[in-house]
């Protein structure tokens, strides 16, 4: 992608279900890929509701920090302005998914179209590069890290912390076929196969049989045959659940950990139908 540059966002909101919850505060920071920043964006919401105080306990945020800030529908115009194009931006975020649904159920609420980004996770990258640590929630990422610690838990900051951990990881470098994105996406009419991996939903939908390699598991990278049932994410990790022709039963699969895979008729003869 010529000329791309990173827009590193976060979304703080009443809490963690799209489909009814509110986002109260949103930050994003937009970089090139040196990590020279270019810009930065930050506001309030007023989510026109009360503030859970579990929730304010978390970020910090109560009804009066939000009772004069602008609705939804008025800043969303603003930010899509600032994310500018999807042929030269690519954007970022902790647990895309989240960050993701979130924004397409307010552009949904407000009756604005998704724009075609596809939201890379950071936290899967973190997974597959380090599958060694034991969690890979932002604050641990901070210390593991070293990356910028002020205001954990609210927008600005942890979209520092994204962009840090992006360059840390060496993003910039990785193709973007090999990374999980996820598109902005309203929950309430979809949910989605992550960026790149629509093939494996026809898969899914014609009953089809898919040949991969896959980094892990007894077999090392040792070719193996799958049907895949479903994709499901858990904990920040995606994956495909799908009956293993080995162990003639149903396992699931990290999407992050397949190298390559091509689409088989199911049946006595297998029949090639494409290849990733």
């Amino acid at each position: 992608m010529p000329s791309t540059e990173y827009v590193a966002f976060d979304l703080e909101t009443t809490g963690l279900i799209a489909e009814v919850d509110r986002i109260v505060e949103i930050g994003a920071i937009r970089f090139h890929p040196t990590g020279r920043e270019l810009g930065r964006f930050l506001t309030l919401v007023n989510p026109s509701r009360p503030m859970p105080p579990a929730v304010q306990a978390i970020h910090g945020i109560g009804d009066a920090d939000v009772a004069g800030a602008p609705k939804i529908a008025d800043v969303l115009p603003e930010f899509l302005k600032f994310l500018g194009d999807p042929k030269s931006t690519l954007l970022l975020a902790h647990n895309a998914s989240f960050d993701a649904g979130f924004l397409g159920r307010e552009l949904g609420r407000t009756g604005l179209q998704a724009p075609n980004f596809g939201v890379i996770d950071t936290l899967a990258l973190s997974r597959s590069i380090h599958p060694e640590l034991p969690t890979h929630r932002l604050q641990y990422l901070t210390k593991i890290h070293q990356l910028t610690s002020d205001d954990p838990h609210r927008a600005l900051g942890d979209c520092t912390r994204v962009k840090e951990l992006w360059l840390r990881l060496g993003g910039p470098s990785i193709p973007v076929e090999r990374l999980v994105t996820f598109p902005i996406f309203d929950p309430v009419k979809e949910k989605p196969t992550p960026r790149g991996w629509e093939r494996l939903e026809i898969a899914i939908s014609n009953g089809h049989s898919i040949r991969m390699e896959y980094e892990g598991g007894s077999q090392g990278l040792a070719p193996r045959t799958i049907t895949p049932r479903r994709v499901e994410q858990r904990g920040g990790i995606v994956y495909v659940v799908a009956t293993c022709h080995l162990a003639q039963f149903e396992k699931s699969f990290r999407l992050d950990r397949i190298r390559c895979y091509e689409i088989i008729e199911a049946g006595p003869s297998y029949k090639t139908l494409e290849t990733r």
